[in-house]
């Protein structure tokens, strides 16, 4: 059994993500543990301070990217101002250094790949829940050795930024035209970095892509954190399983 938190009591838990299938994968992973309670689970944040007066939780995991009329930023320090016992952990397919300093500043505590393996992401939940108010404990993305880490990943990939956006959006299942319409480009930028994307890479087609590069990125991000801080209930991260290989 994991860690539990006051007086022995499971870990009370709620998530926001506007992935069905993925949000469904999480509620139905942390149902297995003994320590965890899932309150509940929303595809967006426009319910989340309402949600939270009426069933209150000790974490909420949040994805970083919710959809294009909301701000989980804003949302996290409202509800860090209002809650100040709640603890807000980010988790994103972004792995983007300046996107970890917002969440920080924002409130959160923590900030997870949603490539992590599921044992250390359970791992992260309850250490991050354990820790006193305040504390930047595990998921920490933002230690100086896994900022660099992350960036010199993509660097030695050579992606641009804006093939990087590319990316985030091809993990989230978005098609050409809806990734042009988001970045305001035209269809036909938007195939030209995908290809570029593809060539860099070296491979085939965009589910090897997506898979090398946040596989890459996320496995040495992961392994900066255990470097710097240590990680709560694992000593040996697994590697191969993946909670998703969708945004």
């Amino acid at each position: 059994m994991g860690q539990q938190i006051r007086g022995g009591q499971p870990i009370r838990l709620g998530i926001v993500d506007d992935h069905p299938v993925f949000r469904l994968g999480l509620r139905l992973l942390f149902e297995r543990e003994v320590d965890v309670e899932v309150a509940w689970d929303l595809g967006s944040a426009t319910e989340l301070l309402t949600t939270l007066a009426s069933a209150p939780v000790d974490v909420v995991l949040m994805d970083l990217n919710l959809g294009p009329e909301e701000d989980s930023l804003a949302e996290t320090r409202v509800v860090v101002e209002r809650y100040p016992d709640v603890k807000v952990v980010f988790i994103s397919a972004s792995l983007d250094g300046d996107a970890a300093a917002a969440a920080r500043a924002a409130g959160a505590v923590g900030y997870l790949p949603k490539d992590l393996s599921v044992h250390d992401t359970m791992g992260a939940i309850r250490g991050l829940a354990a820790t006193g108010t305040g504390e930047i404990g595990f998921g920490d993305f933002l230690t100086a050795r896994a900022v660099v880490t992350g960036k010199n990943t993509i660097a030695r990939h050579g992606l641009t930024r804006r093939e990087l956006e590319v990316v985030t959006e091809l993990r989230r299942g978005r098609t050409n035209r809806e990734i042009a319409s988001k970045l305001g480009v035209s269809i036909a930028t938007v195939n030209k970095h995908v290809q570029q994307v593809l060539k860099k890479l070296h491979v085939r087609n965009r589910g090897q892509a997506v898979a090398r590069l946040n596989g890459d990125a996320a496995w040495h991000i992961h392994q900066a954190n255990i470097d710097a801080r240590g990680l709560p209930g694992s000593t040996k991260p697994s590697r191969p399983t993946r909670l998703s290989s969708r945004d």
